[in-house]
């Protein structure tokens, strides 16, 4: 089984740099070349054709938002955290204590962040509507934009979550009960409930083309890792993110690919749920429940 992980006797950090700024540009290219905002403003108005009355919407909304921004106090503000990370002198894993804004540097932290700013943006939209106020136009595309990031991100998060880290920490008998706090919830769990109802509630008219967004998002998340190691903590909160390794430009592109896979699946979903509702709210809610998980498999102590 080829080691993914392992370390090559070339340093990699080249070919990484270059494939990321290849997706980059190419994205940056396909941009310009489809149109894209041209395609979010042509959107935004799906985002606001519910057939609830729009301000049960915003109050839907308004309810998700003061949620995130409850995780992200509640993360930055606590004090206890630990995180197994890769060390950039040796190599080799070692135990680190986040606090406040150091907490933030993992993909699952950036998956709340990209909910919040959605539903901030989707809050202001609604309300601006509601009041018969013109909505601007960066706030339109910012909205749809920010739906199109956040959806691939938050279902990818919690598949990763669910299907992989869970079930790691329980063959390990290794306690992960901080796996369940208030702001882990909420950023594996209920960031990709809130935004699958956001689909139910609103069916909004999703393009394929947001699929670049997910890109956009992986190329980032992976560029952030340079000056993050250089000028800040020294590691690399992945094992697959530090741009050394032998098969660093493939883990790093597969990022920014599953993102957007994960997109494209929730664009055919929505399809689904406009042609049939029925039929897509049950594909959404089987995904759903697929990927999220509410408390530990392993049984307390006193249980034992």
């Amino acid at each position: 089984m080829v080691d993914l992980l392992g370390y090559g006797e070339k340093d990699s950090t080249p070919q990484s740099l270059f494939t990321l700024a290849l997706i980059a540009g190419l994205t940056l290219f396909f941009f310009f070349q489809w149109e894209m905002n041209d395609l979010l403003i042509e959107s935004f108005p799906s985002f606001h054709s519910s057939t609830l009355p729009l301000v049960l919407v915003f109050i839907w909304r308004l309810l998700c938002l003061v949620m995130g921004a409850s995780a992200l106090v509640y993360m930055y503000r606590m004090e206890t955290g630990t995180m197994i990370v890769i060390d950039h002198e040796s190599r080799e894993e070692r135990l680190t204590h986040p606090v406040k804004s150091e907490k933030f540097v993992t993909f699952s932290s950036w998956t709340l962040l990209s909910n919040f700013a959605y539903f901030l943006f989707a809050s202001i939209a609604t309300y601006l509507i509601l009041g018969e106020h013109d909505v601007p136009q960066w706030v339109e595309t910012l909205q749809v934009a920010l739906f199109s990031t956040a959806i691939g991100a938050a279902f990818l998060t919690s598949t990763i979550v669910r299907l992989v880290i869970l079930p790691g920490e329980v063959q390990q008998r290794r306690n992960h009960d901080h796996q369940f706090l208030f702001h882990n919830q909420i950023m594996h769990n209920f960031a990709a409930i809130f935004l699958a109802v956001e689909i139910l509630l609103a069916q909004p008219q999703l393009q394929p083309e947001f699929a670049l967004f997910g890109l956009l998002l992986g190329v980032v998340y992976a560029a952030f890792a340079y000056p993050f190691v250089a000028f800040w903590k020294g590691y690399y909160v992945y094992g697959f993110i530090d741009p050394r390794l032998k098969y660093a430009p493939l883990l790093q592109s597969g990022l920014a690919g599953a993102i957007s896979v994960f997109y494209l699946g929730l664009w055919i979903s929505s399809e689904l749920v406009s042609y049939n509702f029925v039929l897509g709210f049950l594909v959404l809610f089987l995904w759903v429940y697929r990927i999220v998980q509410f408390k530990s498999a392993l049984p307390r102590e006193s249980e034992l």
